[in-house]
């Protein structure tokens, strides 16, 4: 497992995603991937308010509750009540502060090492967000703050306003990235890091990339079980030839189609990019991490 260094945290490399736990991903399914994923060197573990109505939280607070000096917890907030009717994200004080207390209730922990902003509200200004995420900051609730579905220029903003009032700025972006070519846009509301990519490419914005296997898109087109959905979002000629270009290389290394490309990603990338993995069986973690 590799670690880089962000903000004064040693985080592997590698984030376990939760979203499906306490669902369509049983407690005892979710807690032998977490500690598998804890056993290989995986220090990062990252959830959201709105995952499974709080029962992801949960069943992660219930796994780090020993550990927790040695996991690094990651979780969202600010998620609109109903995203599908069109509402924005909650981004009033009142409104994260409700869902910081939850999360932190949820997890049975004292504080969050980052915290991310779900989803943005461009008709909001970002002075009194980044104001307001420095008192939780300050009063030790949360450690650092990500921006999740947020664009590049907007977290540039942010970051100009925090550094000009010497406060801490958004460390981190989150979106959707990964090496499949997509067909289209199925949700305008997520954060399409492919689309602005030229732009993190100066390497000042470090990337969280949710669907980071294309929702395990190339193993699941080797194995020949595609989903609907994955031939939908995904199934096209430039993704078979980039396919075709994993498995040379995975023959080759001796490595999973799946480990391959993650590798991938991350090279393809001139900043620091942390995939997020999302499991739904312990034998899909090792495929992932290459481990049998």
């Amino acid at each position: 497992m590799k670690y880089i260094n962000l903000c004064g945290m040693n985080l592997s490399q590698i984030v376990l995603g939760t979203d499906g736990y306490g669902e369509r991903i049983d407690e005892n399914t979710a807690s032998a991937m977490m500690k598998f994923y804890f056993d290989n060197g995986g220090n990062v573990i990252d959830t959201a308010r709105m995952y499974c109505t709080g029962k992801s939280e949960e069943i992660v607070g219930a796994f780090i509750k020993d550990k927790r000096d040695k996991i690094y917890l990651s979780t969202k907030c600010s998620h609109p009540l109903n995203l599908e009717a069109g509402d924005k994200a909650r981004l009033e004080k009142d409104e994260i502060a409700s869902d910081v207390s939850l999360s932190l209730k949820a997890l049975d922990t004292d504080y969050i090492d980052i915290l991310w902003l779900h989803r943005d509200d461009i008709d909001k200004p970002v002075e009194p967000i980044i104001d307001f995420l420095n008192e939780l900051v300050n009063k030790g609730i949360i450690k650092h703050f990500g921006a999740s579905n947020w664009s590049y220029d907007r977290i540039k903003l942010a970051n100009e306003y925090a550094k000009k009032s010497k406060q801490e700025g958004f460390c981190a972006s989150q979106g959707l990235y990964n090496i499949a070519s997509r067909n289209g846009v199925w949700d305008p509301t997520l954060a399409h890091i492919d689309t602005e990519k030229e732009k993190y490419d100066n390497g000042t914005i470090p990337v969280f990339a949710f669907s980071s296997q294309a929702k395990g898109f190339f193993e699941k087109y080797d194995l020949g079980e595609l989903s609907k959905k994955a031939k939908d979002r995904y199934l096209n000629e430039k993704s078979i030839n980039t396919f075709n270009i994993i498995k040379e290389r995975a023959v080759k290394e001796n490595a999973t189609v799946s480990s391959v490309a993650l590798k991938m990603l991350i090279e393809q990338s001139n900043f620091d990019v942390f995939p997020i993995i999302g499991p739904s069986k312990l034998s899909q973690l090792k495929n992932t991490l290459n481990l049998s």
